[in-house]
């Protein structure tokens, strides 16, 4: 008799041991949920090229008390700064004051394989009334990069308007290298001009280059957001 108890006991014991196929197949979606999630966790957000404009003997647009290089460098570290801080991966065409060719910059963005190239500058002109920012696009070429690269312009535009308050003076097409050379959307933003007594005061100041810089990043969340 007590064997016919220890038979049943040992019977029960390994039933209750083995999982249901029901058991299993939630295990392995669960599995497979926790998968997808780290996959998508680790998708990494757009690469981008920030392109500070001149450098080294270049000096750019300049004043007694200002030149173009350095307040390009200046925007474009608080411009990759921002861009970091949301997730996105950044090169840029130079970190020091140094002068870099401008087929080289475009080598350089073309070789990274990056989804944007923003290049950086300031403005000039003969009369100290002249005010505002502009962005430049590439209009020729591929239809789809003249297209997105005309896209990204409007939408840092319209920041650096809203955010700063300064004067517009509108998209425009451009020839210039960094942005016709290269194989990505581009776009190069002039942020103000350096001619302007009132606007050479305000690109002095590192708060409003921060201000300036973020609506430069806010512009390209927006062009990144859209094309999802």
């Amino acid at each position: 008799m007590w064997m016919m108890r220890l038979f049943f006991l040992l019977l029960m014991t390994a039933c209750s041991s083995q999982a249901s196929p029901a058991d299993k197949q939630c295990a392995y979606k669960g599995k497979g949920k926790q998968k997808q999630q780290k996959q998508h966790l680790s998708v990494a957000k757009p690469q981008i090229v920030i392109d500070p404009g001149h450098g080294g003997f270049d000096l750019g647009a300049h004043s007694r008390v200002c030149e173009e290089k350095e307040v390009c460098l200046k925007t474009a570290e608080r411009v990759k700064k921002h861009l970091l801080q949301r997730g996105y991966r950044v090169i840029m065409t130079r970190t020091r004051d140094e002068f870099v060719p401008l087929k080289k910059r475009a080598q350089i963005a073309n070789l990274s394989q990056s989804q944007l190239l923003v290049s950086i500058h300031y403005n000039a002109a003969k009369s100290e009334e002249a005010s505002g920012a502009e962005v430049f696009y590439y209009d020729h070429g591929e239809s789809w990069r003249v297209q997105k690269s005309k896209q990204a312009a409007q939408l840092v535009l319209s920041n650096i308007i809203s955010n700063t308050g300064t004067n517009s003076r509108g998209v425009k097409g451009g020839n210039f290298c960094v942005i016709r050379e290269t194989k990505m959307p581009s776009i190069l933003v002039e942020g103000g001009f350096l001619t302007n007594p009132a606007e050479r005061t305000k690109l002095c100041d590192s708060k409003y280059i921060d201000k300036l810089a973020l609506a430069v990043v806010e512009g390209i969340d927006q062009y990144f957001k859209k094309g999802q």
